[in-house]
């Protein structure tokens, strides 16, 4: 049996190796691709295919076997299409080969092979050897700034005499010049080693070496150092490194030290803005999940710099632009590889799974296409090494982009050419309309896009972006409603307010001034009530001893003294505001117009009353077991009191910053308001206390930070003693079912 299996096993081996080598294959196994977007909860959205894949190109299609010694493409990682459809492989070749040190081959439009760069002769007539190169970058001189720019090819000789250095070339192969290490004091010669380029209009170079953690080193067109930009944030907390002080120098030497992430590789694109990416750290899988939703820039693993470093990628998707949001089947999105496209899309490549994610220029997801073994139908055939977008026109001059995936074959490399589909094409128009403002004419191609992919976002913003310029501001919210946009929404609804306001203002007038008058009126009849309330002997009615709330917010000295001593407050009327309180806090969580919870999250009216009222008798707990050691006045009755009287505010300051929600698109004057009543409510909590306790003004701030402290310690012994009784249930019930069994 071993036998047999062994020689089965071996079998399926050489037949893979000679379909490699042959190239046998179907090709209606290549026409298309599976593509997805995702919804705002993560979960993907099947979506009509976005690129066809064509019939690969490998390295016999190529022809390199018969016009350059046999020597295949077998170990590329970078490979660049220029402006003119001519598309560039930087080869490392064999490692263990000192004749096949490796070269960069140049492919035609239909990818055969024309031309191969490996050896050369520099300035001093010496003979030179490209050295396992590793990346490269062609300029376009059409966008450059200097007139009389020819189209350079800059490639990266990553090991060349144990140094990095880039080598230059012009069209057609020839050498110019080379940029050896620049020697500067803040770029040591180990970080030297370029591995990926690219060159901006006004010949600038950027370059990510794999032994540099400083960021992107920036060299002047004549190969001059002139500083780094765009430095990864090194990653940990504050507190590993204050524990790092305190360790012997034989712990530190066996700590491992938080470094900053790795560049893996650079782009630019027409514009001069720089695309960089990094390789995943696998070990820190959780902070990057969280930061999905967050969207830091700063923990990305694609970024946007300007020719200063600062970072400038708009993130305005359901999630951060960096790959995979869900299904990890337990790794990460490892982005190796980042390409420009057309209409300001931009891809990045994931090797871990061969997938290809696009984006829009303002960070949204467009579709994603390519899967390990979708291609051949053996999972060990995809291993993507790089992309790049190569420009192609027809016989009638329609301009139109091709995806070129860099594959690792199980022999030799192979191209694999994506052709957009009608879908694609559909989305490409519709975002170049929205490029010349031309969002009218837009709106028809997002109208296709949405018949064919209900589900896509994006598609429902362009309608509404649409909608919004030809001043149909109400069906313009009401769609980018459906795809949760605010931006849009927040235009429409102002347009929308200021054409109510301008329409009832009178009326709005009438109803503001009245509004005024009517509370003018009743906090004077309250003032009114409270001071006859004082003179009067015995014990006061509910409705006095609400009215008193209204004295004690404005005057809390005499108003906490007269709640306690005069007995102005009960338990009733404490009750009664604490229960409004939590209604407020339920109707701010229910009541916010759309703009401020676009996602429509709530919480419901039990979890709001039940955790204020934990929140609070944590604090009149912690706050009554503390004052009895140290000579505190007050009983826990009237810490109680006093606490649900001092929170009054936030009840009335919530209702009406969620009013304001309905008529306001700006959050800061409603985040000021909030911040009004938690500090005013702070305040009165902090005086209530002193007066309750007779505290002095410095023995009160000890308490009070002593009193969040004992909040703490009773909410960590509660969910110890819950733990231990959940446990002990447990026990208990497992030990009567086996008894029950064993009977």
């Amino acid at each position: 049996m071993k036998k047999t299996m062994k020689n089965l096993i071996l079998l399926l081996l050489i037949a893979t190796v000679l379909c490699s080598c042959l190239f046998v294959g179907s090709a209606s196994a290549y026409e298309s691709y599976s593509t997805y977007t995702y919804d705002i909860d993560g979960n993907i959205v099947q979506s009509p295919a976005a690129y066809s894949a064509g019939m690969p190109y490998d390295s016999y299609t190529m022809g390199l076997d018969k016009n350059f010694g046999g020597k295949l493409i077998s170990n590329s990682t970078d490979i660049f299409a220029d402006a003119d459809g001519y598309v560039y492989i930087a080869d490392q070749g064999k490692a263990t080969d000192t004749t096949d040190m490796g070269r960069v081959v140049i492919l035609d439009q239909a990818y055969k092979a024309i031309r191969t760069i490996s050896t050369y002769v520099d300035e001093y007539g010496r003979d030179q050897q490209l050295n396992h190169p590793r990346g490269l970058y062609v300029t376009n001189p059409a966008l450059s700034a200097d007139e009389n720019a020819e189209k350079e090819i800059y490639v990266c000789d990553t090991d060349n005499a144990g140094e990095g250095r880039i080598v230059i070339f012009n069209a057609n192969g020839e050498y110019k010049r080379t940029i050896d290490y620049p020697n500067h004091a803040l770029l040591l010669n180990t970080e030297f080693r370029p591995n990926a380029i690219a060159v901006d209009k006004y010949n600038r170079i950027f370059c990510v070496s794999p032994t540099c953690r400083k960021g992107v080193i920036v060299l002047s067109s004549e190969g001059e150092f002139t500083g780094f930009i765009g430095a990864q944030k090194v990653s940990g907390s504050v507190w590993d490194r204050i524990l790092r002080r305190f360790k012997s120098a034989e712990d530190r030497e066996e700590t491992i030290i938080t470094q900053s992430d790795l560049y893996c590789n650079i782009t630019v694109d027409d514009d001069g803005f720089i695309y960089v990416c990094s390789e995943t750290d696998s070990s820190n899988a959780e902070a990057r999940l969280a930061n999905l939703r967050t969207k830091d820039a700063a923990k990305s693993p694609v970024k946007k710099l300007n020719s200063s470093g600062a970072q400038i990628m708009n993130r305005n998707g359901f999630f951060d632009p960096s790959g995979e949001v869900t299904n990890f089947q337990g790794a990460l999105s490892n982005i190796v590889d980042i390409a420009v496209g057309p209409e300001g899309t931009w891809s990045i490549l994931d090797d871990s799974r061969g997938r290809v994610y696009t984006y829009s220029a303002n960070g949204e997801l467009l579709y994603v296409f390519g899967d390990i073994g979708d291609s051949f139908g053996t999972a060990e055939s995809v291993a993507a090494q790089g992309i790049t977008y190569q420009k192609t026109v027809d016989t009638d001059g329609n301009v139109s982009y091709v995806l070129l995936m860099l594959d690792k074959g199980t022999v030799s490399m192979k191209i694999l050419p994506y052709t957009p589909t009608p879908y694609c094409d559909t989305i490409m128009e519709a975002l170049a309309c929205e490029n010349r403002n031309e969002y009218e004419g837009a709106e028809d191609y997002w109208q296709e896009v949405k018949t064919k992919n209900n589900n896509f976002d994006l598609a429902y913003i362009g309608i509404g972006k649409a909608l919004y310029s030809q001043g149909r501001y109400d069906e313009a919210m009401e769609i980018l409603e459906k795809a949760y946009e605010t931006q849009y929404y927040a235009l429409a609804f102002s347009e929308t307010l200021s054409d109510v306001i301008g329409r009832w203002l009178l009326l709005i007038l009438v109803g503001v001034i009245a509004v005024c008058v009517l509370l003018a009126k009743f906090l004077g009849y309250a003032k009114r009530k409270n001071k006859a309330t004082s003179l009067k002997v015995g014990r006061k009615s509910y409705g006095e001893e609400l009215l008193y709330v209204f004295h004690l917010v404005f005057h809390p000295f005499d108003g906490f003294w007269d709640l306690k001593h005069e007995k102005r407050g009960s338990m009733r009327a404490a009750w009664t505001i604490l229960g409004i309180t939590a209604l407020a806090l339920f109707y701010n969580s229910i009541g916010k117009a759309y703009i401020f919870n676009p996602r429509g999250g709530y919480t419901i009216i039990t979890a709001s009353t039940i955790g204020l009222i934990l929140l609070v008798v944590l604090w009149v707990t912690g706050n009554w077991c503390l004052t009895t050691l140290f000579d505190g006045e007050g009983s826990y009755k009237d810490v109680f009191i006093a606490s649900c009287y001092a929170i009054a505010p936030m009840s009335v300051i919530y209702v009406i910053s969620t009013l304001l929600t309905n008529v306001l698109t700006d959050s800061s004057i409603i985040n000021l308001l909030i911040g009004i009543g938690l500090v005013w409510s702070g305040f009165l909590l902090f005086f209530g206390m002193q007066v309750t306790h007779d505290y002095s003004l410095g023995k009160n701030v000890l308490i009070t930070i002593c009193t969040i402290v004992a909040m703490v310690v009773i909410m960590f012994v509660a969910l110890l003693f819950t733990t231990l009784m959940t446990k002990m249930v447990s026990f208990f019930i497992t030990l009567f079912t086996e008894i029950g069994d064993r009977i």
